[in-house]
């Protein structure tokens, strides 16, 4: 089962319950509404910082979920990257996914999907993939998750099927 929740003034309870339900059978509890913890913000950067995003969060997890999912509309970065799109932290069993660069030129639910599918495929286990067509290919631009499907390649599912 997985626990969504969303940044205060976001709503992609429905479809995100519609892809996940139809795609893997995974149950979605839809979780309150949060705000952004400030102290997770860095001001040198203009951005929010993800691990500690992440941190922050985890305080407010459901127990009756596996997996927890978060969107937020904040850029999001870690200290390797001028910015991420996403995070998964496997301990936690916690996704993050940033809709702040993904709605830029449109197509932000596409994008929203195949990043999503992405972050929980990390969480179950998949590493990143070189098939670009692989929603596991690592999207190091919007342009590189516009171009990437939104299902698992024929090895990334393999993997799937044995963890």
């Amino acid at each position: 089962m997985l626990c969504l929740y969303q940044q205060a003034g976001l709503e992609f309870s429905e479809l995100i319950e519609e892809v996940l339900s139809k795609k893997f059978n995974l149950p979605v509890i839809v979780g309150e509404k949060f705000q952004i913890p400030e102290n997770t913000f860095n001001p040198l950067r203009a951005q929010y910082d993800a691990t500690n995003l992440i941190e922050a969060l985890a305080g407010s997890l459901n127990k009756k979920c596996s997996y927890h999912l978060f969107i937020v509309d904040v850029d999001i970065y870690t200290p390797r990257f001028n910015f991420i799109l996403g995070l998964a932290n496997t301990q936690k069993h916690i996704a993050l996914v940033s809709i702040h660069r993904l709605s830029r030129g449109g197509l932000l639910k596409n994008r929203l999907i195949k990043e999503v599918i992405h972050e929980l495929g990390h969480l179950w286990g998949l590493e990143h993939c070189t098939r670009s067509y692989c929603v596991m290919y690592f999207s190091n631009t919007v342009a590189d998750t516009d171009h990437k499907g939104s299902d698992f390649c024929e090895a990334c599912r393999r993997k799937l099927e044995r963890i």
